[in-house]
């Protein structure tokens, strides 16, 4: 390219730039800003840098073959240098110009604020794509297009390396590029000749005040792009201005600009508000008012930071024309931003996240976000950057205590300085806050405060070591980055892999404590069997599924009425499985000479299901883990998880998983027990007499509780005085000292106390509920929207608790949780911070709003006449002056009772005052007649298919109303709601 072109397309040169050594046609082949990189025909461009003074190269450029070189000076008044005003200016519009001036063939976005930039370009990234644009993006995390990755060490390039990078981008065939703008990128000109679409600002706050002098100048600087950059030519006019109003700054900004600008907001009044916020640990769903009526967005990010965020990305996409179909399938898309709350799977059940925050305000946004999510406790690992602004490092360390349970201080990129000064900088602001020793981490999980630890790998370890199931970890400051630059220079280092490393760690410090044949010998009282060598293996576990085991496991073929694990075994061999647990029967029919030559080992066994259950006694037996059991006619998940969230605040806890209450499921899940944990809180289920005997001989529970009794299990049990005695047999199988908590005011108390009394091994019996003999009631019931609220009385003091679920017989179930807790040691405040962290279990009374009009009841999970009461008791109380739907299904093994039962709960719907009843199913018809008989209207009553009452539903929910949805199992109530949520989704879109 002829030079004359390259400077006559630039600025600021005057009239006659060129010196007598250059006549404007010489040919250039390169440009740069580096001597060493200066070639023959190449074109050096001086310019004053941060650390280096490009004029001081000029000779060495010349040598090094320049043709030319531009400079804001030429103290040796060499022919060849053309002088400028402005290095900076002239070596962005040479650049572009030398590249063609890729950007006016580009759609060009540039976001810039303090917080956000990369979260956005991630976000736009996904809904382009989802448009089916080719796009690129250019930012903190790396540049990538096409499939092609590059590093990047700056979150804007210099001016030379930006435009080379959006020619390649465009050759490409890229047709829409993402950019961050920094505020150095601003300052120093990178950005200027580009020509910018759209343009975004997230927001302000503290940073770069090692570079900039303050706020008001970083904030001068930030402006700039919208004044000066988003009108690349004075003929057209300006490019949009997406602008978060709720940020100070962001209001200024859009206050002062005159046009084309497209305000967000999470709270006022704007071009784009979210409305209806659903934010969780989940994710976000929230509604987005148009002018075409009202969308519903769901994203698997978290946090009101990145509401904003989704906000901004949806109104520059929305401002290039992108359509609504695509934004919501991008946001839907983008599941994972690179160290921006980037959570680390693990299988410790704890929340692991990375953030990139390194401000006062990313800490404190992110912070925030996290502990009203945080199911249990939030711990930060944070630290502040060396060679940087030191004020806000007290900040910083003020932000961490305030939020988190316990905060870890620790480095971060001390770069030359001496990280002891960086963390007594921080410490400068932790005056107010507990410095947390050894014995406080680890033996007193409720003290809040702070430690300190200068090695972040330590850090990191630390945080995950001291964590129980269900905290937040998150490690601040470095997010994406696989380096920490110290003194010693620059060695790598990634949070993420610190993190999962001590989680996996962690893991296996608690994996299932390992078998040998001699155990299993042991366990099942008979010899090992061999059919080659003899085996010493160690195996890690035991299996009853054919296709999750590997190699290292025992498999035992249960057979059952519909399936025999028998017909596994062959298969099982040949992928290499070794030892099997088989009944004699299948040994007598197995062909020994085709597997004599194989070394397998095989324990032949009367009854493998009996088997199942003497492995899982023997592992509960060894570990040596206490045992609180559960069983009760209804409630027991909901108990189970209650006592799990509360035994877990202070104990190491296994718990039932899933379904797994059964002479299947109860032997499996004391199988995953190891000698590191403490308490096991094992839920036992029944359909027939003996089996919770069985089950309890096999866990030997040191508290056993029974919830309630009530007619469930009819047609194998005969009546409920039947169904009492069963569920008694969980008291059988109590160790010697051990505690039986029984239900007070239950019909059949007394039919459980007796049975309970005939084991000499139970110490302590305590009741919960209400009448003259209970240890501990509830008083003051107060029930509201999301849950309820109840005192008791426990050594002399009246306590005050809540949980997170609306029905009242909620308090029953957390009246025999406190009764196990306090007989296992743990303390009120540990007590209440585990009832605080419990969620509702999936169908068990889950609450969401649906439209301005619907709330949702689901209580699909499984109902019996029992839980169906309840429910519609619940569904009255909490809607009260609302309207109520009530949406329910046959209630199924009910046996000859079938018919009364129904009916009595269509009397119960009747008295309680639900406004309308739809009913599914072919039991139903006498819950009809029940409601009927005492007085609800015909005309309120829908009898049909699962479709057609959805439907129904949302044709009666014209105002406020809750619904509630209810079945047993066999029923799958829950597709009814899917059909719900559907149209409801529909009918606010459609306005």
């Amino acid at each position: 390219m002829k030079l004359s072109d390259l400077i006559k397309a630039s600025s600021p040169f005057g009239a006659d730039p060129f010196g007598p050594g250059l006549t404007g046609e010489e040919q250039i082949t390169s440009i740069t800003s580096d001597s060493r990189k200066v070639v023959n025909g190449g074109l050096f461009i001086a310019v004053k840098g941060l650390a280096a003074d490009g004029h001081n190269f000029i000779e060495q450029a010349l040598k090094n073959g320049a043709t030319a070189v531009v400079a804001q000076q030429n103290p040796e008044n060499h022919d060849k240098v053309i002088l400028t005003s402005d290095s900076r200016l002239s070596i962005a519009s040479i650049a572009a110009a030398f590249y063609g001036h890729p950007s006016r063939d580009l759609t060009l976005m540039g976001i810039t604020g303090t917080n956000g930039k990369t979260s956005i370009t991630y976000l736009l990234e996904s809904i382009l794509t989802a448009a089916g644009f080719s796009t690129g993006i250019i930012g903190t995390v790396n540049i990538r297009y096409n499939g092609q990755t590059h590093d990047t060490n700056v979150t804007t390039p210099d001016s030379i390396d930006l435009q080379k990078t959006l020619h390649d981008m465009k050759k490409a065939g890229v047709t829409h590029v993402v950019m961050e703008v920094s505020s150095h990128g601003l300052d120093l000109h990178r950005v200027d000749s580009c020509n910018f679409n759209a343009g975004i600002f997230t927001n302000l706050t503290q940073d770069h005040l090692d570079y900039h002098q303050d706020m008001e100048e970083y904030f001068a600087c930030k402006k700039r792009f919208f004044t000066h950059l988003l009108n690349p030519q004075a003929s057209q006019d300006s490019a949009p201005a997406i602008i978060n109003i709720d940020d100070p700054y962001g209001k200024a900004l859009f206050d002062e600009l005159s046009e084309n600008t497209l305000s967000i907001s999470t709270r006022q009044k704007a071009d784009l508000v979210a409305t209806h916020i659903v934010d969780d640990i989940h994710g976000l769903k929230f509604s987005c008012a148009l002018e075409s009526g009202s969308i519903e967005v769901t994203s698997a990010l978290t946090g009101t930071f990145n509401l904003e965020n989704i906000l901004c990305a949806m109104g520059a996409a929305r401002a290039l024309g992108v359509d609504n179909t695509a934004i919501l399938k991008g946001i839907k898309n983008c599941r994972v931003i690179p160290g921006r709350l980037e959570q680390v799977p693990n299988t410790i059940d704890r929340y692991i996240f990375v953030d990139y925050a390194h401000t006062p305000d990313a800490l404190d946004s992110i912070l925030t976000a996290l502990k009203l999510r945080a199911p249990k406790r939030l711990i930060c690992v944070f630290g502040c950057g060396g060679d940087r602004d030191r004020t806000k490092r007290p900040q910083m360390g003020q932000i961490a205590c305030q939020h988190s349970d316990v905060a870890i201080v620790t480095s971060d990129n001390p770069r030359t300085e001496d990280p002891d000064r960086i963390i007594n900088d921080i410490l400068d602001g932790l005056g107010r806050y507990t410095q947390l020793n050894e014995d406080d981490l680890y033996q007193h999980p409720l003290k809040k405060g702070y430690t300190i630890e200068a090695s972040r790998e330590k850090a990191l370890e630390k945080a995950v070591l001291i964590s129980k199931p269900r905290d937040i970890i998150v490690a601040a400051g470095k997010g994406h980055e696989t380096y920490q630059i110290t003194n010693a220079g620059t060695i790598h280092f990634d949070d993420t892999e610190e993190l999962d490393k001590a989680a996996k760690n962690l893991a296996h410090s608690f994996a299932p404590t390992t078998w040998t044949i001699a155990d299993f010998e042991a366990a099942l009282g008979c010899d090992a069997i061999y059919t080659g060598n003899p085996l010493d293996s160690v195996f890690t576990g035991i299996s009853t599924d054919s296709r999750s085991i590997d190699s290292q496991m025992a498999f035992v073929a249960l057979k059952g009425d519909i399936f025999d694990g028998h017909t596994f075994v062959e298969g099982l061999i040949t992928k290499g499985i070794t030892t099997f647990i088989i009944n004699k029967a299948f040994w007598d029919s197995l062909d020994k000479k085709s597997i004599s030559q194989k070394n397998l080992v095989f324990f032949v066994c009367d009854d493998t299901l009996n088997a199942l259950g003497k492995l899982g006694r023997f592992q509960r037996e060894r570990t040596d883990v206490k045992v609180l059991a559960i069983t009760g006619s209804s409630g027991k998940t909901t108990t189970r998880r209650i006592c799990e969230d509360i035994f877990s605040v202070r104990y190491h806890t296994h718990a039932t998983s899933g379904n797994l209450n059964n002479e299947i499921g109860v032997p499996l899940t004391l199988l995953k027990l190891s000698a590191a944990h403490e308490w096991a809180v094992i839920e036992m289920g029944m359909n027939h007499p003996g089996e919770i005997a069985r089950l309890t001989r096999i866990a030997r529970p040191d508290i056993a509780m029974v919830l309630n009794t009530a007619g469930v299990h009819l047609e194998g049990l005969g009546s409920v005085e039947n169904v009492a005695k069963a569920k008694a047999e969980i008291y059988e199988g109590i160790n010697k000292g051990g505690t039986a908590i029984l239900p007070a005011n239950d019909p059949r108390c007394s039919i459980l106390e007796t049975n309970a009394r005939k084991n000499s091994h139970i110490k302590e019996f305590l009741f919960f509920g209400q009448g003259d003999k209970t240890d501990l009631k509830a008083e003051e019931v107060k029930s509201h929207e999301t849950g309820i609220a109840f005192t008791a009385r426990i050594d002399e003091t009246q306590q005050e608790f809540s949980i997170n679920s609306p029905g009242r017989f909620m308090a029953d179930n957390c009246l025999a949780a406190i009764l196990a807790a306090r007989c296992a040691d743990i303390t009120i405040p540990q007590i209440k911070t585990g009832l605080h962290s419990f969620s509702p279990v999936p169908g068990r009374m889950n609450i969401s709003r649906l439209t301005e009009q619907i709330t949702l009841m689901d209580d699909t999970y499984n109902a019996n006449p029992a839980s169906v009461g309840k429910a519609i008791e619940t569904l009255a109380n909490i809607s009260k002056a609302d309207q109520s739907v009530a949406v329910l299904g046959d209630m199924l093994e009910l046996g000859d009772s079938s018919d009364q039962l129904h009916w009595e709960i269509g009397q119960k719907v009747a008295l309680s005052g639900i406004s309308y009843l739809f009913v599914y199913g072919k039991q139903v018809r006498y819950l009809i007649e029940g409601a009927l008989e005492k007085g609800f209207k015909l005309e309120n009553i829908f009898h049909g298919e699962k479709p057609d009452i959805a439907k129904q539903v949302i044709d009666v929910c014209q105002s406020r109303s809750w619904v509630l949805v209810k079945g047993s199992r066999g029923m799958a109530m829950e597709t009814t709601i899917e059909t719900i949520k559907q149209l409801a989704a529909a009918g606010t879109q459609r306005g």
